[in-house]
């Protein structure tokens, strides 16, 4: 999850001040999986209207951490009834859920005050919980993720030493339940960038040879940026192999707070399509929207409480969810065609991103800095154009004249081709 950063720095200033440039368009075709939306902190309650409404957002996964100092209560003393009433209803309203494997307890510690560090002699008490958990969830969490941004704060010993543990870690997994999808790095970045040194650090000490994806959280400043940094992410695990197994398992912008990559309410829908949009094309395999909610009582400094996509379980108030809903419903299962829809007389400026699947299609288009007027000329039927921020739809005709600003003009029909020109 995102941690606190330091305060403005002068790298910090340096990204507000250039950091709105329009990202170059993807010119790979890649294919989204359709089951590539996922919400973190999500399916808590175990309510039918909280599940309702994740059926409503079109989500496919939700994550959930399995603390091991909530499970070992005390020595060989295992506690899974909150974790069982949580799979069972998950499973029956038919979620997958991505299990996160994480911390340390304090029944490994002379010092209470110790925490998120697990010493090599007591490297067995944690494996030992491994097996525990996911051989209990075995066929039933379908997918495992070894520890939480070790590259940041939530691992206070040595590389070499979680290194070892992540390595015997997706042993313990694998004898555990070799059926389930096993992730490893769940990398964030810090205030500075990419730990390159730690990632390739994680890949070479073989802890992801087992492995079949790599999580990263692409935090940035908006998501033109979340979209560079993940370039240089895929960059790097390229070299391994792992180019086209990335799972963003961590995403978001919270509406509040002291956080650099606080945004307006306003502002939060457009980032949230344009962040889906643009990891879709660009090969990411998941993309898990940090978070469902914001607490009901939010502290007016803590960028914490304000990553909801929802303003509380109280009012289900939408800040971005109606945005996430188009992202979920129209993207996944879909194809981004780079070359498509045809472009005439239009400025490289504005961006243009074309899926298709299932006989249906999906366009999405902004500008960055101030607005063009956009001639769309669609074949087909069942043509709507769908609002970000309220989630409403109006039929549009097979020829119409929109303009096109920062927040994004998200369409679909079913059948037939597109083409946007200059008026």
């Amino acid at each position: 999850m995102p941690r606190l950063l330091p305060p403005l720095t002068l790298p910090v200033l340096a990204l507000l001040l250039f950091s709105c440039a329009s990202a170059p368009q993807p010119q790979v075709q890649q294919d989204v999986p359709a089951d590539f939306a996922g919400l973190v902190h999500a399916g808590g309650s175990r309510t039918r209207k909280e599940y309702a409404y994740l059926d409503y957002l079109g989500t496919s996964w939700i994550v959930n951490t399995f603390y091991w100092d909530s499970i070992e209560v005390d020595d060989g003393e295992w506690d899974f009834l909150s974790y069982d009433a949580f799979v069972d209803k998950a499973k029956a309203e038919g979620k997958k859920i991505l299990g996160v494997l994480a911390y340390d307890s304090w029944l490994i510690h002379d010092d209470k005050n110790t925490k998120r560090y697990i010493p090599p002699e007591k490297l067995p008490r944690f494996l030992n919980y491994v097996r525990e958990t996911v051989g209990r969830y075995r066929g039933r969490v379908d997918a495992w993720c070894v520890w939480n941004e070790p590259n940041f704060i939530f691992w206070r010993g040595s590389r070499g030493e979680f290194f070892e543990l992540a390595r015997q870690t997706a042993d313990a997994v694998r004898e555990a339940d070799d059926g389930a999808i096993l992730l490893g790095g769940a990398f964030n970045r810090n205030v500075f960038g990419l730990d390159e040194g730690f990632i390739r650090g994680l890949f070479e000490s073989g802890a992801m040879d087992k492995a079949d994806a790599v999580a990263f959280h692409p935090y940035e400043l908006n998501p033109v940026r979340s979209a560079r940094l993940y370039d240089q992410f895929r960059d790097i695990a390229a070299d391994y192999g792992f180019a086209g197994r990335i799972w963003i398992t961590e995403m978001g912008y919270p509406t509040g707070g002291w956080y650099p990559t606080s945004v307006s309410e306003k502002k939060l829908p457009a980032y949230v399509i344009k962040t889906f949009t643009l990891l879709a094309a660009k090969g990411a395999q998941r993309l898990f929207w940090y978070q469902l909610f914001d607490p009901h009582k939010r502290k007016a400094g803590n960028s914490e409480d304000f990553f909801g996509l929802v303003r509380s379980r109280r009012d289900y108030r939408s800040k971005g969810a109606e945005a996430f809903r188009l992202c979920a419903r129209f993207l996944s299962g879909t194809t981004y065609y780079p070359q498509k829809p045809k472009r005439e007389g239009l400025p490289a400026s504005l961006q243009s991103f074309y899926f298709e699947g299932n006989g249906r299609a999906a366009l999405v288009l902004w500008k960055e800095y101030g607005a063009v007027p956009v001639r769309l000329t669609l074949s087909g039927s069942a043509r709507f154009r769908h609002d970000p921020v309220s989630g409403d739809t109006v039929g549009i005709p097979a020829e119409t004249l929109i303009t096109v600003g920062a927040m994004p003009v998200f369409v679909t029909w079913e059948g037939g081709e597109a083409r946007i020109s200059a008026p």
